[in-house]
């Protein structure tokens, strides 16, 4: 499986960057899945619903995001809506697995692309941000749970 990451979508023209050049990569490379951080899609801060399902109709399969999640209050209720649909669209936007379980919103995405299992893993590392579980504690503890052929994780750090 090919697969592309593309590291923090920065507001307009990140986006249009995107819309501009990810249909051509796709098809060139023969990409299977896209992956992107889109914690700064909205202006550099954050990530509202609209933006993530302008994404997605992009081609983008899974947004990952990081300390920037909360930024735009509306993507709470949209993480809240998520709870329906395992493999909706409000699903597939992750916030750091090793953040709060009472904290709305998953860290874990796990899908099917072209009958192969994967699963995507959003995890937030420590130094220079708030506290939050340790990083790589909470990744051997996905990792064992975690029954897809292909494991993407994306640590979210400053440092």
């Amino acid at each position: 499986m090919r697969i592309l990451f593309i590291g923090d979508i920065f507001g307009r023209p990140g986006r249009t960057i995107v819309r501009e050049k990810l249909k051509h990569l796709v098809r060139e490379h023969r990409i299977d899945l896209v992956l992107a951080n889109g914690e700064n899609a909205a202006a550099g801060f954050g990530i509202t619903p609209a933006l993530a399902e302008d994404l997605f109709d992009l081609g983008i399969d899974v947004l990952t995001t990081g300390n920037h999640i909360w930024d735009k209050r509306e993507i709470v209720d949209y993480f809240v809506s998520a709870d329906g649909d395992p493999h909706g669209p409000a699903r597939r936007v992750l916030r750091p697995a090793n953040y709060a379980k009472d904290l709305p919103g998953y860290g874990v995405y796990e899908g099917r692309k072209n009958d192969v299992p994967y699963a995507v893993v959003n995890l937030q590392g420590r130094i220079f941000m708030a506290s939050n579980d340790d990083p790589f504690r909470k990744a051997d503890e996905l990792l064992k749970q975690i029954q897809s052929t292909i494991i993407f994780v994306d640590l979210h750090a400053e440092a």
